[in-house]
């Protein structure tokens, strides 16, 4: 299940509106909107840090429980096949050009 999916099941099975859940996140309804449909292939860390908070979840969660081999690190961005995390700090990317494998 996608990032967005998950979002959305989580904010629907706490009776939120988009609306709401916006708000709390400090973005537009659109902005939820793209995330939610997979419209759109960016989301912001701090952003899902905050989503993690409001839903109880571990970052962990929201990760494709897969293998990814190509990951692409280019200034404070993560990308793997068709998902991009914006404004992970320096000592992470580190971490994960340590560990890349693809």
């Amino acid at each position: 299940m996608e990032i967005g999916t998950k979002i959305k099941v989580l904010r629907e099975e706490r009776n939120l509106s988009q609306v709401s859940l916006a708000k709390a996140l400090e973005i537009s309804q659109t902005a939820l909107h793209y995330i939610e449909t997979g419209q759109s292939k960016k989301v912001d860390v701090l952003l899902l840090d905050k989503i993690c908070k409001i839903f109880d979840k571990e970052l962990s969660y929201f990760m494709e429980d897969k293998i990814v081999n190509k990951v692409k690190i280019n200034k404070g961005q993560i990308s793997c096949e068709n998902f991009t995390i914006n404004n992970f700090p320096e000592s992470v990317l580190e971490d994960v050009k340590k560990t890349d494998r693809g």
